[in-house]
Order: C-alpha cells, then structure tokens, then sequence
C-alpha cells in the first residue's frame, strides 16, 4: 500500500486516480475478540481456538477464545484470569492428591543463580522475551512469583559482554563488597563530583548526599539483597546509587582495565548490583536514572556492559514516560518534578546523540518530537551562574549537531537547495559558537564546536562530493580535534571511552579522507596545500589516543589496528610522484573511499576477527557486506 501510494504521488495518473477514489463504507468486523486483544487494544482476528494475534505472541494455549464454559466463551479479561487461576488450582489439588509433595519456599542461599533459571527454565524466559512486545511493562521489576528472572536482571543480562553468570560469580567469590571508609568514599564522592558530574548533572547533588548520609549511617543491609523486601527499596536504591557513584568515581582514576583501581571500581560495581531490584525499575523516574549510572559506567568500562543496548533501553523508557515533552499544563507538576524530569531526559538524550554521530548509527528519537525545554539548573542545584549556561550550551550544541547529522543525511532537501541548508546550519553552528563566553568549560566547548565542525563539512547523502574550501575546513577541524583529545587523554579527562575511540577514529579518517582529496586538487585550488608531515601528526595523535583508550575497551585494539592500516597506505601512496592527480586504487583504503557513508561495526569486527577468518581482505569484505546491508535498512 506505501509503494502504491509513492507510485501515485510520483505521478502515476491512472494509479492516483484509483488510490484517490471513493473509499468503501461497509467494513467487516470482528463480533468476538479475545480478552488479550482487548486488553492491548490490537485488531484480533476473532479465530478459535487461538486468534492470530495470541498465536503471534506465543499464547496460543491461552487464548481466551479457546477458553470455553459451555457454550458460552470468555469474552472479558478477568472472567478469563478466574478460569486460569480456577484451572490452575485444580490441577494442584489434583497433583497433592497424588501424593506429590508440597512446594516449599526455597531458602534465599540455595536458589539458583540468574544463569541456571534460563538454562532450566528456557520457556518462562521465551515467554518473558515475546511478552515484551505484547504486555503493558508492569510497575515493579520483581518477579510475580519469585521462581523467574526480573525485568532488571534481563536487561543487564543482555548488555553484559562478559555474561550475567560471570558477574554473578564474582557477586559471590569472596571479594569485599562492603563500602569504603568514610573518608575514602568522601574523596571519590567529591571527584567524581568535580570531574565527572559537570559533564552530565543529571541528579540532584542534595538529594545525593542525604543517600550517602543514609547507607552509610544504617547499621544494617538487607538480608536478601537481590530480592529486597518492600520497605527496603529505598534504602537499597541508595544503596546501589551511592556503590555505582563509587564505582564510576574510581574506574575514571584508572588508565587500565588491568589495574588495582580498575579492579576495585569493578567490585564496588558488583556489589552495587546487588541492589539492582530496587534502582532498575520500569516506568519510573528511579528507573532512567539509574540507567543512566549504568551508562556511565559503561561508557567508562565498555568491555563490561554494552552503552548501546543500553541506552536504546534508556530511550524508550524516557519516551515511555513521557519525558521527551513537558506536561501539558506546565503547572500541573511541580517545578521540582519538572525539573527533574528535564535532567534525566536531555542526559539521555546526550549519551544518545554522542554515540550515534560518532558511530555513524540512526538517532533513537527524531528531534522533531521533543518539546521538552532545557532544564534550569537552578532547583536544587549549587551550580554557579557559569557553569549552568555552560551545561546548556553544550546541549544546545548537541541539538545543532543532531540537525546536522539529519538534513545532511537526506537524498534531498525539499524547498531549499543543498546550499541553502548548508549556509543555514553552519549559521546556526556560528551563531552558538558567538554565545560561548571564556567563562565555560572551553575544552568542552570547543570539542563539539569541532564536532559539529566535522559532521557539517564531511561527505554526505546530500552533498557527496565537497569543494576543496569544504575539505580544508573539514582538514582543519579533523586535525584540531585529535589534538585536543590527545590531551584530554593524556592527562587521564575522558570519562566516555567508548564514545571518545569511536569519535577519534571518525576524525581520523576524516584527515585521511580531505588530505587525499585536496592532494589531488593541488596546483588547481587557492585552498593551501597540506604536508604530509601534518598529515603523520594527525595519525599519530589519533593512534597513540586509540591504543591508551584500547587499555580499558578490548574491542577499541580494533579501532586502533584497522586506523594503523588505512593510515600506512594513504601515506604510503602519498609518498609516490606517480599518484599526483590520481584517486583511488586496488590498494586504497576502502573505510577512506567510503567514508560519506561511514557505520561503525567495531562490535562485528571483533567478533569476526575472534572466528579466525583468515586474512585481511576477509575482514574488510565482511565490514562491506554488512555495512551494505546496514545502509540498505537505513534506506
């Protein structure tokens, strides 16, 4: 019907004229739908004994319309809960009858970890996984009955690399996972606080420190801390927030993943898993929040959990509730509230446009569809006047970004020329650029200028092929950009590894890309010529700041080896007389010449290379098909 519809538009007169004609009044409809279809308000197909859509969410045993009493069939839902539960009860009085013994609530020590329930249980969590996409997601993330895996532990499960089973072990191995001194806890605390915090303050400093005051004035835990009882979530959630602010405070201490430090950020992080049924919680304000501690940690720990998965999840639990737009009337929340959710959504919208412009990846949500406005920063907050305006000019600069990366990502641009777009996003970008005062955080600041720089002046969809003043302009931001990252990380300030690899590795093969272009413009353009001494700086500040980040992302040695490759062969033939004019080759770079349409698939490289395919050229035809397909999906 799409493609009719496209056919018609694009100016099929007979086709337009039957997509166009009077629509039929008389429907068919469905006299009986089955209670679950009611109850998710989808079309049901009204079959018995399991309608289509039961039978597509695996419920076909279930479905109300088999579920008959008579003659009569059970068309609401609690009619149809009663007779399952009315079923089900028989069946056990059945099963005591026979002699089988009782069912005993299991002792919290002896119940089976997270990875033996989804190895003995594989239908309760096939069930659990269909449901997600058929079932209203319920208010509290424990289970109903106590004997499955929760939401909390099926998320982290997923976006854990190493596995669920492996941090569960180390949960368990002896290793101290009881809080740090006092005055320890108050040094990391106030580090993280000077350092990491003024990066994305998406909590309350207040509200934080009476948590801190809190765990570490109770004279008792929980003593079950994965299943908590109910008057203890509370303390459990600040329990795990003031563990995972620990945890994230020491591992941005460490420069390896190897290291003493390292090691104990990851147990103060395991130890905060434990309390993860109180803080992951679905539908809620607690809930993103703590996804977004989760996210820190993974962007500083990325061979630990995965930030993409996570932050997809994050998305949707902020569209979820409705954080992606203000309440309508304003005054029907309080200020405090409003504020509140204003924080947690723009972090998250953060963490989403970093790492998909650096990655190349879709957007988790269009611009088009937030009306939230930036927060003030001024409840509950002891930020100076500086430093607010410095928060939101950086989410400013992200949203100049995110339009970028969009219209420049369009085949065309409806009502205006490719130009015209152009002049007005870089006036944008200018303009943001004029309101910066000497007062903010200027590496910060300049940081996404140049990225914003980078995204604007790069290849793309709507103008694949740049002018050499572009490609110069584009030069100048790629080889800035390295510098200044190479400080950051020489002096041990990234605190997103993931983010900041992905990034460095664009902005190489950025340099890369404009220095072979100009190169062969040379002598035809007023644009100056650049050295290739310039052009062996940029590499090497790219390369020794991917190698000191691979110390602490397994995955990002990748990043490191596939930009070492592609640098030796662009200067290789840089070097050649013969080349002069000349573009692309046999030899040449295939992430360089397809750089206009660069996804990052740092993630299947690796796991490619970990399958032992054989030589190089395996690896880069495996990287072609599947950016391909990725771009075929993208169209």
């Amino acid at each position: 019907m799409a493609q009719e519809a496209a056919q018609a538009l694009s100016g099929g007169p007979e086709l337009a004229a039957r997509f166009h004609q009077r629509p039929q009044l008389r429907i068919s409809q469905v006299l009986s739908a089955c209670a679950f279809c009611k109850t998710r308000k989808i079309k049901c197909d009204g079959v018995a004994p399991a309608c289509g859509g039961c039978t597509k969410f695996g419920r076909s045993a279930t479905c109300s319309l088999a579920c008959a009493t008579g003659s009569q069939l059970t068309r609401d839902y609690p009619s149809f809960l009663h007779d399952r539960i009315q079923k089900l009860q028989n069946q056990l009085q059945r099963a005591q009858g026979d002699g089988a013994p009782t069912r005993r609530p299991v002792p919290s020590e002896d119940r089976p970890s997270l990875a033996q329930q989804i190895q003995e249980t594989p239908t309760s969590v096939d069930t659990l996984i269909a449901d997600i996409g058929a079932v209203p997601v319920l208010a509290s993330s424990y289970s109903a009955t106590g004997d499955g895996p929760t939401l909390s532990s099926i998320l982290l499960g997923a976006a854990t690399k190493q596995g669920f089973s492996s941090l569960e072990a180390e949960q368990h191995d002896g290793s101290p996972a009881s809080l740090p001194r006092r005055d320890v806890a108050l040094r990391l605390v106030q580090h993280y606080i000077d350092h990491v915090y003024p990066r994305l303050p998406f909590f309350s400093l207040q509200g934080f420190w009476a948590q801190f005051n809190s765990v570490y004035s109770s004279s008792s835990a929980p003593h079950d801390p994965s299943n908590p009882p109910a008057e203890d979530t509370e303390q459990g959630y600040s329990t795990f927030t003031v563990l995972i602010v620990l945890s994230i405070a020491s591992s941005s201490l460490s420069r390896s993943a190897d290291s003493v430090v390292s090691s104990r950020a990851q147990q103060l992080f395991n130890a905060a898993l434990e309390f993860r049924e109180s803080a992951v919680r679905p539908n809620t304000i607690v809930g993103v929040q703590s996804l977004l501690f989760l996210i820190q940690y993974a962007t500083l720990n990325p061979s630990v959990l995965d930030a993409w998965y996570l932050i997809g999840v994050g998305i949707r639990s902020c569209v979820d509730l409705g954080l992606h737009q203000d309440p309508q009337p304003l005054e029907s929340v309080s200020p405090s509230l409003s504020e509140t959710r204003r924080r947690l959504w723009w972090s998250m919208y953060s963490f989403d446009r970093s790492i998909s412009l650096g990655c190349g990846r879709p957007i988790g949500i269009s611009d088009s569809v937030i009306t939230a406005q930036l927060p003030t920063f001024r409840i509950e907050s002891t930020a100076t006047e500086d430093q607010i305006q410095g928060y939101l000019q950086r989410y400013r600069a992200l949203q100049i970004q995110s339009r970028i990366y969009d219209q420049l990502g369009q085949d065309s641009a409806p009502d205006r020329t490719s130009q015209r777009v152009l002049s007005d996003l870089s006036e944008n970008l200018e303009s943001w650029s004029r309101g910066n005062l000497p007062e903010y955080d200027q590496t910060l600041i300049e940081s996404e200028w140049l990225m914003g720089r980078m995204l604007l002046y790069r290849p793309c969809r709507l103008v694949p092929e740049r002018t050499p003043q572009d490609l110069h302009w584009l030069w100048q931001a790629s080889v800035r950009f390295s510098t200044l990252y190479r400080q950051l990380v020489e002096s041990n300030d990234i605190f997103y590894v993931q983010i900041a690899s992905e990034k460095l590795y664009w902005a190489g093969l950025a340099a890369l890309y404009s220095f072979w272009h100009l190169r062969s413009v040379q002598g035809n353009s007023t644009v100056e010529p650049i050295q290739q001494l310039d052009l062996w700086n940029v590499v090497q500040d790219v390369l020794y700041s991917i190698r000191t980040l691979s110390e602490r992302w397994d995955e990002g040695r990748v990043l490191a080896r596939e930009f070492e490759r592609a640098s030796k062969r662009v200067v290789s033939r840089a070097g050649h007389r013969d080349d002069m004019g000349a573009r692309y080759g046999d030899d040449f770079p295939d992430e360089v010449d397809d750089f206009a349409n660069y996804i990052s698939l740092t993630s299947m490289r690796a796991a490619h290379r970990e399958e032992e395919i054989g030589p190089t050229w395996g690896v880069r035809s495996y990287d072609g098909e599947l950016r391909q397909l990725v771009s075929d999906m993208l169209d």
